[in-house]
């Protein structure tokens, strides 16, 4: 190689500039990989809070008649053992006592044993409903707990890829000042060639 082909490689040969190697290609190489690896550890959430907030739409909207909603829990209603042995125990206790009154069969008979059965049924009905609403709201209170979860996942996510969007940009600017850089240092460097070669000239000419 001789003395010219040294100069063409060297940094000195102002050409050169424009074939120095981007610095934001290798920062870039990593900034790509943030989506992927953004998605996968936060979609699972997105989703689950996707479908949460689907289930609590829905519930929510049943609670907007609440006649209805609570007549579809009641209709799962059955006398509970507990209840049923007092039942039990209560018409025998009102029986011996008629009897032992003498007034055993009668209306008063019917009237006493119904009002008893009415409060204790009412009271069992009652802890039912109460039962059956704690269980459906530590049911909405999980997926709510979910729901909230795939909106923070969500917005972590978008911060990310925000993020890592931001400086892909920042580095596609800062990228593209360097080579405007390089080019105006690039003309400076031939038009000064030029003028000391004009002068140069121009002083031979002389």
């Amino acid at each position: 190689m001789g003395l010219w082909d040294d100069y063409k490689g060297s940094s000195l040969n102002p050409i050169n500039l424009f074939k120095r190697e981007d610095p934001t290609r290798g920062a870039n190489k990593y900034l790509d990989q943030i989506p992927g690896i953004g998605h996968q550890y936060y979609d699972p959430y997105v989703q689950g809070g996707q479908e949460a907030g689907g289930v609590l739409k829905g519930e929510y909207g049943k609670m907007l008649n609440p006649n209805d909603f609570i007549a579809k829990i009641m209709r799962g209603y059955q006398m509970s053992p507990g209840a049923s042995y007092q039942k039990d125990m209560l018409t025998k206790g009102i029986g011996s006592t008629a009897a032992a009154g003498g007034y055993a069969g009668t209306p008063e008979h019917q009237q006493q044993w119904g009002d008893m059965a009415e409060k204790l049924s009412s009271q069992d009905m009652q802890q039912y409903l109460q039962n059956a609403l704690g269980v459906y709201g530590a049911g909405v209170k999980g997926e709510e707990g979910f729901y909230n979860k795939g909106y923070d996942a969500s917005g972590s996510l978008s911060d990310m890829l925000g993020g890592a969007l931001g400086s892909k940009a920042g580095l596609s600017f800062q990228g593209s000042s360097q080579k405007n850089a390089s080019r105006d240092a690039l003309l400076n460097a031939l038009m000064k060639a030029l003028g000391q070669g004009a002068g140069a000239m121009s002083g031979a000419g002389a």
